[in-house]
Order: C-alpha cells, then sequence, then structure tokens
C-alpha cells in the first residue's frame, strides 16, 4: 500500500494524468486554469496529499488518495482537488529543499541568504528541512508563486522518539526561534512528530507541557496536549 501523509509529494503516471485532465477540462470554465493542468501534466509536476473532505469519504475508503494541484496566486490561490487511485501514483523523488544547485524566479540574495541559515539550523540538529507552500511550487515549477511578502514555509519531520529525546527537542527549538529572528522573512511552518503529528512551530515553542496545541495529520485535526507529543516534563523550549 502507498504511504501517505501531509504535504507527501506523489507523480501522476502519465496515462492516469490523461484521464484526470480530460475530466478536469470539462469541468473548469478557465482557461487559464486548463492551460496550468495541461502543463503540469506535461511536465510530469507531483501533486501534494492532502485531508479528504466529506463528500470524499466514500472513494477515500474505497481506496482513493486525495491530492490537491495549488494554482498559481495569480489565479487566486485556489487549489485542484483530485482522488486517484494508489495505483497511478508514484512517489516523488525530486528536492524537496532548494540547495545551492536549484534556482527560482523570486530568487533573491536575501532568501538564499535565508535558505543557508535554515540548512546550518538543520545540520546542527540531523533535521532535514523541507519547502512548503510557495516556495516549494516555486522551485518545482518556475511559475510565479513567491510574492515581496511571502513567508517561508518550512517543514521540520522529527525522528522517532528513541532517536529524539526532549532535551534534543528543546535545544532544536531554542535555535529554530534565534535562527527565525535572522532571517529576512517571516518563518512559518511545521514540527511534525512520529506518527505525522503535525504542530504549528511557533504554538509549540510557547506552549507548555499541560497546554493543548492544534495537531494535525492526514486525516484529522484536534487538539492534544504538548506532553502527549513530547513526553515532556518541563517546557520544551526556553
Amino acid at each position: 500500500m502507498l504511504p501517505i501523509w501531509r504535504h507527501r509529494l506523489l507523480v501522476v503516471r502519465q496515462d492516469v494524468w490523461r484521464e484526470v485532465c480530460d475530466a478536469t477540462l470539462l469541468e473548469l470554465d478557465d482557461d487559464r486554469a486548463r492551460s496550468v493542468v495541461q502543463n503540469w501534466a506535461m511536465h510530469g509536476w507531483p501533486l501534494i496529499c492532502r485531508r479528504p473532505c466529506e463528500r470524499e469519504r466514500m472513494e477515500i475508503e474505497a481506496g482513493g488518495v486525495a491530492v490537491g494541484l495549488p494554482l498559481p496566486p495569480y489565479m487566486g490561490k485556489q487549489r485542484l482537488s483530485f482522488i486517484l487511485p494508489p495505483s497511478g501514483l508514484e512517489s516523488f523523488s525530486g528536492p524537496v529543499w532548494l540547495g545551492d544547485d536549484i534556482s527560482f524566479p523570486g530568487q533573491t540574495s536575501a532568501r538564499l541568504h535565508d535558505i543557508g541559515q535554515l540548512t546550518a539550523l538543520g545540520a546542527r540538529h540531523d533535521l532535514a528541512p523541507e519547502a512548503a507552500g510557495s516556495f516549494l511550487w516555486e522551485a518545482v515549477t518556475g511559475m510565479p508563486y513567491l510574492s515581496e511578502t511571502s513567508d517561508f514555509d518550512v517543514i521540520w519531520r522529527l525522528p522517532s522518539a528513541s532517536m529524539w529525546d526532549v532535551d534534543a527537542l528543546s535545544a532544536f527549538l531554542d535555535d529554530l526561534v534565534r535562527t527565525a529572528r535572522k532571517l529576512s522573512i517571516r518563518m512559518d511552518g511545521e514540527i511534525v512528530f512520529p506518527g505525522d503529528r503535525a504542530v504549528q512551530w511557533q504554538e509549540l515553542c510557547s506552549a507548555q507541557p499541560d497546554d493543548e496545541v492544534l495537531v494535525k495529520t492526514i486525516g484529522s485535526v484536534s487538539l492534544v496536549p504538548v506532553r502527549n507529543l513530547t513526553k515532556a516534563r518541563g517546557k520544551v523550549t526556553a
């Protein structure tokens, strides 16, 4: 079975893309959106796993996978939604972080410096940052997703609890706060605990062990005490 988690990128087989395009182009009444879908399929760019809505529940229970295609912001920040068979999807093997060898239209020296600082932060704590949002899609597609005020969306996936204790998490979050203050633009994003449990990083940094934080998974959104995520006896960050 194909593993699914929030923000996972999946590539659609070309024969499945043809079926998607045929159906989508009939439904869309926007020529620009039709063009984007056709171009997306032609280049084989990935789609992103998402939480299904209630009306899609039967298709998901039948084995379908909920994925999305984010249209560029100049088209109103819409996302096209699809339910596709897992047999028509494959893992995305491209980069999910913006290294020195990846250029993008909105690239500036300040943003490159920010990327360098976040890369170094990950290296200090043996974590691999993942780009999300506008930065990711502009780097993947080369289309204009970034604006001058776009946040820097970053995902940090923590290893299993057996490999990372609360002291290591506290040290990382402290370092994350210091690094975020040095960036040229605001950083948004999530800390993802084992089990695909994601928490907005600033919310986690300001929380006490008994505080509840909003936890998102591929199938749910719920309030969970920080203690249940970290097994912490003290605050997870100074």
